[in-house]
């Protein structure tokens, strides 16, 4: 597969599904990262275009069996505009929590971990998963600065040893694009003047991939890009158009690759036959939260759900471009999740399904799959629950 970078040349428009009316005042709204499922669009809609950038009606079935992984947030090099940093979405096994004296660039990492509850509690989850939390308590505050996105030096230690540790929040990651709002009027051609009747005066939020740490010092200027990885053959760089308002983006292939999974991660977890597996995507799963395609036995490895790390479920839909119609709204475990594994087969088959599961996409229909739902990676994870202090 073939890594390839789309820049913005402009703040990007990704609805989030509220109604966008035709009367004054409205306001489009975009999600704070796209979906999956609309940069594998962009992707399968650039490959069936002709030279001249119509898309080929005849081309649609073989476009939708075109595999995409992504979208990755990048930093990308000023001068060459080559991808300098990964990041991903932070873990949810791990919580940045204030330092003393309180500091906005100084955060406290700890981790998240499975509990065994005491004797005499009770929780609504199923009997066989463990309760995830801290394993000590803690009197201090989440820090409310705590970087959206890891990069990914720091985020590949975290896999290999979650530990705690004092850390500039600057060093560990990076909140993202930033939310851009603009104003739209109409202009009446006879008087030149506003013209506000008609939905004619309403607003646009879209992600700006530029960041200005210091607005007073031009050489803090951040470019920021989306990466996804296919399999599409005929790709082409130059110039596209991705999201709401057709807003202009940069193609480009790369000349990276995605990380490949680190020798000693997969010795230790064959040694532990217990994993963490982090999405790095959102993924859809027919039981909502619970996976089913990851838990079905594979290659002679049958991983056994253990605890899960997650946070509120998001929402995705779209426009089914064959059948002109509406997609069906659908839950996804967001991207960050964190779920507890442990692995049972023989050594040889379990490094193998580390090898394939990492960096592959684990949802559980198979057209999801290729849509980039459920991109992960495999942590490291003893398999011992630690007892629950009060």
């Amino acid at each position: 597969m073939t890594l390839w970078v789309l820049e913005p040349k402009d703040p990007l428009i990704f609805r989030d599904g509220r109604a966008f009316d035709p009367v004054p005042g409205a306001k489009a709204l975009s999600l704070s990262f796209p979906f999956p499922s609309t940069i594998a669009g962009a992707v399968r809609t650039r490959e069936g275009q002709d030279a001249e950038g119509r898309f080929q009606e005849d081309k649609v079935s073989y476009v939708n069996t075109i595999g995409v992984r992504g979208p990755l947030l990048v930093l990308l090099d000023k001068r060459t505009g080559e991808i300098e940093r990964l990041l991903v979405p932070a873990p949810r096994d791990a919580v940045v929590l204030e330092v003393e004296p309180a500091s906005d660039a100084k955060g406290r990492v700890k981790p998240l971990v499975p509990l065994e509850a005491g004797s005499g509690s009770c929780s609504n989850l199923p009997s066989d998963l463990y309760l995830v939390g801290m394993a000590s308590p803690e009197l201090v505050k989440p820090h409310k600065k705590s970087p959206g996105f890891w990069y990914w030096d720091v985020f590949e230690q975290w896999l290999l040893e979650p530990r705690e540790r004092c850390i500039d929040l600057a060093e560990l990651g990076h909140s993202g694009p930033l939310m851009e709002s603009r104003f739209h009027v109409g202009i009446d051609p006879g008087t030149k003047a506003a013209d506000v009747k008609k939905g004619a005066l309403f607003q646009t939020t879209g992600l700006d991939f530029v960041s200005r740490d210091d607005g007073s010092e031009p050489n803090r200027i951040k470019r920021f890009g989306l990466a996804a990885d296919t399999d599409a053959p005929n790709l082409r760089d130059g110039l596209g158009f991705l999201g709401g308002e057709r807003r202009l983006v940069g193609w480009r292939k790369s000349k990276n690759n995605l990380p490949s999974c680190p020798p000693s991660l997969i010795s230790q977890v064959v040694k532990d036959r217990h994993c963490r597996l982090v999405l790095l995507t959102p993924a859809c799963f027919v039981e909502g939260w619970h996976p089913g395609w990851l838990v079905t036995p594979r290659g002679g490895v049958h991983a056994t759900l253990r605890a899960a790390a997650i946070a509120r479920p998001q929402v995705v839909s779209g426009w089914n471009m064959v059948l002109r119609q509406p997609k069906p709204a659908r839950r996804l475990a967001p991207a960050g999740t964190v779920f507890f594994l442990e692995l049972s087969g023989s050594d040889e088959a379990i490094s193998k399904w580390v090898q394939t599961t990492w960096m592959s996409c684990v949802s559980d229909e198979e057209q999801d799959r290729l849509d980039g739902f459920g991109l992960a990676v495999i942590g490291t994870w003893d398999g011992k629950p630690r007892p629950m202090e009060v």
